[in-house]
């Protein structure tokens, strides 16, 4: 349990998750259910794009303004457990209302993952997820996600952004480099161990004091798979500007609207935060 009200390096607390939820937030969520920006939405564009790397052809979905500028800012979304399913579909197509070129690369697809829509049953998933999680495409295949939207906004700046151990990923990502120019990471994984019976040792967290990127996380107090001790140390040793926020009474994948851990109240309030966050360090207009 954290015992002071303020992280280090940051301004964030446990946070009361009692706040209104957004306007697109409704009773039906915590199921599956109607998208809350569906594809045929007259102000984006959809598009199935591939990626070609050096060893295979990806998959990525993508949804963007219907009118892009040089200057249009973009976001690479790094995919949880169940792959670039409806959930996440519908949150690239978020990005883009609000005004970003999302892509979501299919960062699972070498291993031929099945369709992640509607499943609760995360075994068909766990090999390939950890082969994403080990880096050894997934930092390249997102680097070719962030040329993708370069190549159609030239001067727009580019976050990143992924949740569980997506999320983990994306934290990674940012080490020791400035390719991403700001981020966002609902719970996502900053111990590879997970473990939560002893505070971390200073080398399992090392890798914080490398990043530089502006970034915000959100995290569940009750995680079963997140210590928000390590929480509090990881984002207190980030180099660059960043701010990380507790909700008391929420656990893992909260804001995932498709299934029953979500809770309305710090989905609400996280996104709100988030999508400041990005309009702030990505210069949305």
């Amino acid at each position: 349990m954290i015992d002071r009200a303020r992280f280090v390096g940051g301004s964030a607390a446990l946070v009361a998750s009692g706040a209104a939820p957004a306007s697109a937030q409704t009773a039906e969520f915590g199921v599956p259910h109607p998208p809350i920006v569906p594809e045929d939405d007259p102000s984006i564009a959809v598009v199935r794009a591939t990626l070609q790397r050096p060893d295979a052809a990806i998959g990525a979905y993508v949804a963007m303004p219907r009118t892009v500028s040089p200057a249009t800012p973009g976001v690479v979304l790094v995919c949880h457990i169940w792959g670039v399913d409806a959930q996440y579909r519908d949150l690239t197509r978020r990005f883009a209302k609000l005004g970003y070129i999302a892509i979501a690369p299919g960062l699972m697809d070498r291993s031929h993952v099945p369709n992640g829509d509607g499943m609760t049953d995360s075994a068909p998933f766990r090999t390939a997820f950890a082969e994403m999680l080990s880096g050894t495409y997934s930092f390249g295949d997102l680097l070719a996600a962030r040329a993708w939207v370069r190549e159609r906004a030239a001067h727009g700046k580019i976050g990143l952004y992924g949740n569980c151990g997506g999320g983990g990923l994306a934290l990674q990502a940012l080490v020791g480099n400035a390719n991403y120019d700001a981020a966002g990471v609902p719970y996502g994984f900053v111990r590879a161990d997970r473990a939560r019976t002893e505070p971390p040792p200073p080398a399992a967290l090392a890798w914080a004091a490398r990043v530089t990127t502006p970034t915000i996380g959100f995290y569940g107090l009750l995680d079963g798979s997140i210590m928000a001790a390590d929480v509090e140390s990881a984002y207190g040793l980030m180099q660059g500007a960043h701010e990380v926020f507790v909700y008391p009474d929420a656990a893992h994948a909260f804001l995932d609207d498709t299934r029953d851990s979500y809770r309305a109240g710090p989905a609400a309030d996280a996104w709100t935060k988030l999508t400041a966050w990005f309009a702030r360090y990505l210069a949305l207009a």
